[in-house]
């Protein structure tokens, strides 16, 4: 009898401290949305979150109205995001929608009622002339297009190899990784040109850019070849061997 009691008593108290437990945030699936439906969605919700989860700097380099900014990549990002409001739809994006989606599938577990992605990020949005949020001049910094296809022209009978990087792109340090070995194997007959994504929005505006790392190869100021994203090196050297 006594025993049939403790173990009562021991159940008891087992499902009083489970009730006690903080409840998971309701689960959402996350929409992921072009620019113009992300921007009609957010005209049309009048309470929102809207959150940039790229770095602080290039936050700062502009962003979109009333956003808040916390970096997917900080290792407190899932802590920081307990500081907003859940009960309000949350408006999620990046630069050119990787991060953002990474962020996504942590936010669409915390209690949000809806979570929207916008794909492409703030370089298609910024591609497409929508507004943005920054200092006087921010977008108009660093090389323009003209000088920049001067500076190709400028590169007589050589291939040249341009590097667009960041330096919170993980694929651009796998790339700056390996190309020491792709300037010795290919001295006196490629040059490497590596141009800052962040320092200079006006040209990758202009040259359509929505990704990086972004590679091309140029020879007398023609593009003859271009990559969007990572590529190993192997492939890139058999690229180069087929424009020499």
């Amino acid at each position: 009898m006594i025993r049939i009691t403790l173990f009562s008593a021991a159940v008891f108290l087992a499902l009083g401290a489970c009730s006690q437990q903080p409840k998971q945030g309701k689960s959402v699936t996350v929409e992921n949305l072009n620019t113009a439906a992300f921007e009609s969605r957010m005209k049309s919700t009048p309470a929102k979150i809207v959150l940039d989860v790229r770095t602080d700097e290039e936050f700062k380099s502009g962003h979109l109205q009333g956003a808040v900014n916390m970096n997917v990549n900080d290792p407190d990002f899932a802590e920081r995001i307990k500081q907003l409001d859940t009960t309000q739809p949350l408006f999620v994006y990046c630069l050119a929608g990787g991060r953002s989606a990474k962020a996504a599938d942590i936010l669409k577990d915390m209690g949000f009622p809806a979570v929207y992605n916008m794909e492409g990020g703030i370089s298609r949005w910024t591609y497409e002339n929508r507004a943005v949020e920054s200092p006087a001049g921010a977008m108009d910094k660093g090389l323009k297009k003209a000088e920049f296809e001067s500076m190709m022209a400028g590169i007589k009978d050589t291939l040249v190899l341009v590097d667009f990087w960041a330096k919170w792109c993980a694929p651009c340090r796998k790339i700056k990784a390996y190309l020491p070995e792709i300037e010795k194997e290919f001295a006196g007959k490629l040059k490497v040109v590596k141009i800052n994504y962040d320092d200079n929005p006006r040209l990758v505006k202009e040259l359509s850019l929505d990704n990086v790392p972004y590679l091309f190869l140029y020879k007398n100021g023609k593009s003859l070849w271009q990559q969007s994203g990572y590529i190993e090196a192997a492939a890139l050297k058999a690229s180069i061997k087929s424009k020499l």
